[in-house]
């Protein structure tokens, strides 16, 4: 993910609004993104949103010199999201986005229902390194977390994604895989 121009944050830094301004609308769509992912909710998103932008604006001098914006806004969403879901009193994902496009329709949708089936757990790393673009260390400083974490993560998010793609007859049945997991590797 790209990094600010650093005149600009340097202003936005010292107070400038509009500076502050020309941060939002370099991030604005990609947090919405990221929070309607993680809510599920385009209303909640908004919310959510205009919240990581209030707070960013009235952190933003805290931020350290080298640290990296876009990391630490993402970071700011993501708090925003929990803190929203949590209000809710839910942790379940609902009212998911619409499929993110491809060439068939029918293979769209069933790539989202994969992507849905993930767990949060898994579903927040793979949004930040395969939807975002994020490198793993990038993920990891979001979601703080070790880089290896991270990594293990994405592993069996893709695993879940691959076995939620798969042919159904090619698919064991759930019990017998987790009896097989659960062993000697």
């Amino acid at each position: 993910m790209q990094e600010p121009d650093p005149r600009t944050l340097a202003r936005a830094r010292e107070g400038d609004l509009r500076a502050f301004e020309d941060l939002v609308r370099l991030y604005q769509a990609d947090a919405w993104r990221f929070a309607h992912h993680l809510t599920g909710n385009r209303a909640t998103a908004e919310d959510v949103t205009q919240e990581a932008f209030l707070r960013a604006f009235r952190s933003l001098r805290a931020l350290r010199g080298d640290s990296h914006f876009a990391r630490w806004l993402f970071r700011i969403v993501r708090n925003c999201s929990m803190d929203a879901l949590k209000s809710r009193r839910t942790l379940e994902l609902r009212d998911y986005p619409k499929p993110p496009p491809a060439t068939d329709p029918a293979t769209r949708a069933e790539i989202w229902d994969a992507v849905r089936g993930l767990s949060r757990e898994h579903l927040e790393p793979f949004l930040l390194i395969e939807v975002f673009g994020l490198s793993y260390q990038e993920a990891a400083d979001i979601l703080q977390l070790r880089v290896g974490t991270v990594k293990s993560r994405m592993h069996r998010g893709r695993r879940v994604l691959v076995r939620g793609l798969s042919d159904p007859e090619d698919q064991q049945d759930p019990e017998a895989r987790q009896g097989h997991e659960g062993g000697a590797r």
